[in-house]
């Protein structure tokens, strides 16, 4: 066993050895200067406690051995996730990440529980890692890194790191609103030939499931506190053609699902929307949707894993899960249609701005997107 264990660590050591020579050489952007000092830093640690299990080792004493792959296996596991996960941001810098990068940042320094944390950038489909004791990484896929329009969607991400950081509190509004459903259904008649054992089953399974996906729409609620229309925009332009799973799944599909369909997660978008003084906006958000519906043919079900009555419940939970989390969110100056300013506006307003660009002359748009990120980098840089 001792040998195995010497073997592991010597091993272990030497990756890690090549992994913090990797980062320390990689030539980084400013904005990732302090994500690579907190890479380095782990790899010292872990470097250290390699050393320590060889020390260890050296003492020949058995009764230590179950100790030491204790030690061992905690190390390869966190040596996996800074190898996998963490460095991988570093080393696939580019300078075209700066604009992702500066609204990231923009997003941290102005949260208290946030503007301490680095950050970094990595390719794929719309994420985040969220754990405040490590390194955060936003995920966007590589072509929506280049442009304004989809950096909204940053905003989403950014509420899965609030909900984080505070999830003792956010557990419990999210417990409260299922024992809630979870009571609302036990108050309603069965409708159907279910067993009273199967309709128990079926209500636990319903209450169970709104607990990821309260999260998502907390997440959604978020998103647009902070950016507005902007937000809604993104959201629905994104993921409306995603095909018929964004509208309708079969019930076996939505029992236990980490997100909710699409289409309700429209429905309380666009509720937000009306909320916050744009009924119109709200409407249209709902009838685009409608129509994408109704050319496929898909009828709305949810197959009692939502009700309309289910509403005022979430909404509220919604809305004190915002007080919790209290995050930044967007001023009057930044939805209104006055013209963006590079010096003084903020990156809201900017995103903002590009989606009315947009919308107003899609042919035009390209060369005054070119423009605002070249006009932003350099007023943000300073």
């Amino acid at each position: 066993m001792r040998e195995i264990l010497r073997q592991s660590n010597i091993d272990l050591l030497r990756e890690i050895n090549r992994l913090k020579s990797v980062v320390y050489s990689a030539s980084v952007l400013p904005e990732l200067v302090t994500y690579q000092a907190q890479i380095l830093i782990t790899c010292e640690m872990l470097r250290r406690q390699g050393q320590q299990n060889l020390r260890d080792l050296d003492l020949n004493r058995d009764e230590l051995l179950p100790d030491i792959l204790s030690e061992t296996q905690r190390l390869a596991s966190w040596f996996r996730l800074y190898n996998e996960r963490f460095a991988g941001p570093i080393l696939r810098s580019l300078p075209s990440d700066q604009l992702c990068l500066r609204i990231i940042a923009w997003l941290h320094d102005h949260h208290p529980e946030t503007h301490r944390v680095p950050a970094a950038l990595s390719d794929g489909g719309f994420g985040i890692w969220p754990e405040p004791q490590f390194p955060i990484v936003y995920i966007m896929p590589f072509s929506r890194q280049r442009g304004l329009l989809y950096l909204p969607l940053f905003f989403h991400e950014f509420g899965h790191l609030l909900y984080v950081c505070h999830e003792a509190k956010m557990d419990e509004l999210v417990y409260e609103l299922q024992k809630s459903i979870a009571d609302l259904l036990e108050s309603t008649p069965q409708q159907d030939d279910l067993s009273a054992q199967e309709g128990a089953k079926r209500r636990r399974a319903i209450a169970v499931t709104w607990y990821l996906w309260t999260q998502e729409i907390f997440c959604d609620a978020v998103g647009f506190a902070i950016g507005g229309p902007c937000f809604a925009y993104a959201f629905s332009m994104y993921l409306r053609t995603s095909g018929r799973d964004a509208f309708y799944l079969p019930r076996s599909q939505l029992e236990f699902s980490h997100h909710p369909v699409t289409w309700l997660r429209i429905h309380f978008l666009a509720d937000q929307v009306r909320r916050a003084g744009w009924p119109k906006e709200a409407e249209k958000l709902e009838n685009e949707w409608s129509k994408i519906a109704a050319t496929m043919g898909v009828t709305e079900e949810y197959h009692g894993f939502y009700e309309d009555r289910f509403m005022p419940l979430i909404r509220k939970t919604i809305d004190d899960m915002l007080t919790v989390a209290s995050p930044w969110e967007f001023l009057d100056e930044d939805v209104a249609p006055s013209e963006w300013d590079p010096q003084s506006s903020s990156p809201v307003h900017l995103l903002n701005t590009a989606w009315r660009m947009y919308l107003q002359d899609p042919a035009s748009y390209d060369s005054w997107e070119e423009q605002a990120i070249s006009a932003f980098l350099e007023s943000h840089g300073k």
